[in-house]
This record gives C-alpha cells, structure tokens and sequence, in this order.
C-alpha cells in the first residue's frame, strides 16, 4: 500500500503536535481526488473560497456578503437560542410546521436541532428564502449544505455562546487564549449575525469562509473530544475534563486533527489544544454527554467504517476505542447514522 508521511513546514496542526514531531502515515488513497476502488473522497464543492481568494488579490471585499448592520429578520425556532436573538419589535418568530414569509427581505435565523433542518428545507422554507438563512448549528452540517446546494450562498455562525435556559443571559467564549471571543460568521448576512450578537453584549468576528471553516472544525472536535472523554469518566463537567484527563485532550485532539487535515484539506491553525482546553474552562460547569450524535461524533465514527470497509486503518483510533469501550460498559449509548 503506497504511503506517505507528512512533516508539517507551515506550523499547522498534523505534523508538528505541543512541540514533537508528529509522524503520519496516511495513505495516498485517502488524498485522491476521485473515487477509486469504491473509496468516497471528501470535496468540499463551496466556490466562495476560490472567489474570495481572488477579491483579496484585486483588493477587492467579499461581494457575497451584505454590509447593512442588524435588521428585523426571521427567527425560526422558540427555544433558548430562538428567543435569546429576539431584538427587533419587527422580528417575525416562526414555529415548529409554519412556513417562513417569502415576501420578509431580511436574514432567517435557524434557531433549531440540526435534526429539524431537513423538515425546514423541505417544507418551511420556500426557495427564494433559502439564500437568506442563518446557522447556528453546532456539528457537521456540510453534508446537508451540499445535499441542498447551499454551500456557497448559506450565512454560517460558528456559536461560542451558550444560553442555559430560557430567558438566561448568554456566557461569551472569551478565553485566555482568544480575548477577542470565539464566535465567527461568515456568508450573505454575516455582519448582520455580528450585529445583532454585538446587541446582546456577545463577541462575533466576520471572517471569510476558509477561516470559518477552520473555527468549525474546531468547535466539532471540542465538542466530540470533550463530551466523550466526559461522558466515558461518569459524565463530569468539560472543566474536570480539562483539569484531570489533559492527556487524553491531547492525544484525542491531535488525531481527530489529522484526520480532519487529510480527509477535508483543513489544517488547522498551532495551539489548537491550548485554545480547547481554554474554552473548557470559560464553560467549565457544563455537563459532558453524546448529543446529536449523527452530527457529531457519528461524523468521525463515519469515516472510521470507511477506513476498515476499504482495509485501511483508522484514523481516529482512540475516538473509536472509547466510543465502542465505553458503549459495552454501558457508560454511553450511540447508534450510527451514515452522515458523509
């Protein structure tokens, strides 16, 4: 089997791991860009990253996205993160079932489960609004981006808030490590998103969509890393799982940041477990648990039946040792959905 071995020279995330030398053996198979032998490659089929890499050339702005500030816009959802967003008198709330307004101009925020999206795009939505959305969803919701061509034209925010309850105030993802707060947007209505965070006394930076994905990918491994590790020690807080299991932050945050490296062409930027373990301390009360599964660590586990059904080795084997160990000593309950 051909290999290959990557010594990272950019100080990205895959080579060069908290000061050693990370050698890789990744197969060549995996970094095609066809289908081969049965094997699915991961494309990202998004053009707003090549078109903002040539308006950065010309110095031009990204053309995509909208300047005004905040406006009245759509709020689909009545939760904690629904009404938290609730700002202008001429917001218009939508519910579950109810169709969104096609005649509104402005942003429609999808305050849901990543599990309501299809029903939304399916039967909520019409499709001239579907340019107009807004994520707020937490995992890996590229698949049904692309399932619905929406990659190029959705506004995407990458959520370091969290509301505890309805009616709560929001806690900011401000870190040691990030002063300037975690949450990004990106796309149409991503100073909008800005905007309207700002209101409510959050930080949000407007970013392109290379770096949001990047800060994507990073909150999904935050989230897979942090839960798991928690939920197989007996459901601990993410700030206990910063403060006495470092070791296995580490190991499981450098191979799920490798496999994001070859399987996406995503490397991530250095410090990238310093920056987690951060953000676990600013939110070091919350409870650990697999949640979303399909969306999260499902994603991952996804590739690892990839991995073995074409006779290759996993990628992430540790994420996969504690999710199947931890699933027979009946400490977490998963079932896989295939989500690539």
């Amino acid at each position: 089997m051909n290999q290959v071995r990557y010594m990272s020279e950019t100080g990205f995330v895959g080579g060069v791991a908290r000061g050693r030398l990370a050698l890789n053996t990744v197969p060549t198979e995996y970094r095609a860009c066809k289908v081969h032998g049965g094997i699915r490659m991961q494309t990202w089929s998004s053009e707003r990253p090549r078109l903002e890499y040539f308006e950065f050339l010309e110095g031009k702005t990204d053309s995509a996205i909208t300047r005004a500030g905040d406006v009245p816009s759509v709020l689909v959802g009545t939760g904690r993160i629904g009404n938290f967003l609730r700002t202008h008198p001429d917001d218009v709330v939508v519910g579950r079932g109810e169709k969104i307004p096609e005649d509104h101009p402005g942003p429609v925020y999808l305050c849901t489960r990543n599990d309501a999206l299809e029903e939304i795009l399916l039967h909520q939505c019409p499709p001239s609004k579907r340019e107009d959305l807004v994520f707020l969803q937490n995992g890996m919701i590229e698949p049904i981006l692309r399932k619905y061509a929406l990659l190029d034209s959705a506004t995407l925010v990458n959520v370091y808030f969290a509301v505890a309850k309805l009616g709560a105030d929001a806690v900011d993802g401000i870190t040691e490590t990030n002063p300037e707060g975690l949450t990004v947007s990106t796309g149409k209505w991503a100073h909008a998103a800005a905007d309207r965070l700002h209101s409510k006394g959050l930080t949000c930076r407007v970013v392109n969509s290379r770096d949001f994905r990047r800060s994507m990918l990073e909150k999904l491994i935050w989230i897979c890393a942090f839960n798991l590790i928690g939920a197989v020690h007996g459901g601990i807080t993410v700030g206990e799982v910063a403060a006495k299991h470092r070791r296995e932050v580490d190991d499981m945050v450098d191979e799920m940041a490798v496999m994001v490296r070859y399987t996406l062409a995503c490397p991530l930027f250095p410090g990238l477990s310093d920056r987690l373990v951060a953000y676990a301390r600013a939110v070091s009360h919350f409870p650990t648990a697999l949640k979303e599964f399909q969306w999260r660590n499902g994603w991952f586990y996804s590739f690892t039946l990839l991995a073995r059904k074409n006779g290759f080795d996993d990628f992430t084997p540790m994420h996969t040792d504690y999710l199947v160990d931890g699933k027979a000593r009946g400490l977490i309950h998963w079932d896989h959905e295939e989500n690539l």
